[in-house]
């Protein structure tokens, strides 16, 4: 399959046979008039030689050739009808040939007709070389005139941002040749479009979000009042169940801090593009940010959760926003505690890698396939193994990690882990080299 040419190619090949095309119909004009002119020529002087010869200042001769002036013939031949102009070639010599009443007079064409071919060719080769240089001149004209413009304005639109239209940061209509100017115009409009419904929705996902903390935290509040005011009255028993009442208690307290951190990633997430996703750059101890992950999730994973000892000797100080680190930590553990079957362990691991710290969260379960190891970071992708998780995903929870992570300077990745599962891992720059 041949490739597309590119606009600017099919105007320049268009050109190039437009002109040739027309010096095609200007040589057929220029033969067809040389014809006519020919055939005029030689009707006058074959008025001129039977006015001479009715004014008996010609004499006919009895047999063969009489000489005209010019180099032109009259001969006497049989009777034969009156025959229109004819072209004969006689001895590498064109004559333009004209019969009639017994007598014939022969017009020597030879030289005309050579200035003719002459200049035929003289015309294809003026229409040639015209055509090059047309084409060549055309070049520069579309580049700066078609190809500049429109590879500034693509610029332009794959560098636009989805807030340019807030900031007057659009495409300069007035700068573009006037073809392109609707298209700019309608750039502009729809960049003013997309930025209000941004705003738009940025209000929406604010409001929303504030009125939802005032209910989670009062249901929060109330769950951690309940389970503590059962917990009070309840013995400790080893391996005995927990009233249902307490049971019910702390799912509460669970959930709602889960969907309070929905609501967080969420109003995260809405303030990303706008600059509005504040984070803090404090110095801490990476193995200390872990440590903490491991206390505050333990419960959580039911006994499934293991810390591995970070090197003694390994400097694992970074600059971050520890709270942030955290959240992003809360999020892989959830996740592979949804995706690792029970009773299967999490580890967390931390180890200082050249000049990054790396914080580890693996877990045994089916691992993520090679090709979709980028794709489950971004907003509501989820792998092929996620039909195997226990719950639904909200499909925001790796994006978000990803977003902390690269606002802190880092990363976020995925790899297999030792033994089979999924490795998560978090980069951070060290905050010293070693």
């Amino acid at each position: 399959m041949s490739r597309p040419r590119s606009l600017r190619e099919r105007l320049q090949t268009t050109t190039f046979l437009a002109v040739l095309a027309g010096y095609g119909v200007l040589l057929l004009l220029n033969n067809g008039l040389q014809v006519l002119q020919r055939r005029s020529a030689h009707a006058q002087l074959v008025a001129a030689v039977w006015q001479e010869l009715d004014a008996g200042r010609l004499e006919l001769p009895a047999a063969g050739v009489l000489p005209l002036p010019g180099g032109d013939e009259l001969r006497r031949v049989g009777p034969s009808a009156v025959q229109p102009p004819r072209i004969e070639r006689v001895a590498g010599e064109r004559w333009l040939v004209s019969a009639g009443s017994g007598l014939e007079v022969r017009q020597n064409v030879s030289a005309v007709l050579e200035a003719e071919r002459r200049g035929q060719w003289l015309l294809v080769a003026v229409a040639g070389f015209s055509s090059l240089i047309t084409s060549a001149l055309l070049r520069p004209v579309l580049r700066d005139g078609l190809s500049g413009p429109l590879e500034v304005l693509s610029q332009a639109l794959a560098s636009a941002e989805p807030d340019a239209a807030a900031r007057q940061e659009l495409i300069a209509v007035a700068d573009q040749p006037t073809e392109l100017r609707p298209i700019a115009n309608a750039f502009n409009a729809l960049q003013r479009r997309l930025a209000a419904g941004r705003e738009e929705q940025r209000t929406f996902i604010d409001g929303v979000a504030h009125e939802l903390r005032t209910p989670l935290t009062l249901i929060s509040g109330n769950a951690q009042r309940l389970e503590r005011l059962l917990a009070g009255t309840t013995p400790e028993a080893n391996g005995a169940p927990l009233p249902p009442l307490l049971q019910a208690g702390r799912a509460i307290h669970a959930e709602a801090d889960r969907i309070t951190r929905l609501v967080r990633d969420l109003l995260d997430l809405a303030r990303r593009d706008g600059d509005r996703l504040e984070l803090r750059s404090l110095p801490f101890d990476a193995g200390d940010a872990l440590l903490a992950a491991y206390e505050r999730l333990e419960t959580l994973a039911v006994g499934r959760l293991r810390l591995q000892a970070p090197d003694a000797d390994a400097d694992l100080r970074v600059r971050a926003d520890p709270e942030r680190l955290g959240q992003c930590l809360t999020n892989l553990v959830e996740n592979a505690l949804k995706y690792a079957p029970a009773p299967t362990p999490v580890e967390l691991a931390v180890e200082r890698r050249h000049d990054s710290v790396v914080l580890h969260v693996r877990d045994h379960g089916p691992g993520v396939a090679p090709g979709e190891r980028e794709g489950i970071f971004e907003l509501f992708r989820r792998g092929t193994a996620a039909p195997l998780a226990s719950l639904s995903g909200s499909g925001i929870g790796l994006a978000m990690v990803r977003l902390l992570m690269e606002r802190m300077g880092g990363t976020a990745q995925v790899a297999d882990a030792p033994g089979g599962g999924a490795d998560f891992q978090l980069l951070l720059p060290a905050l010293c080299t070693v």
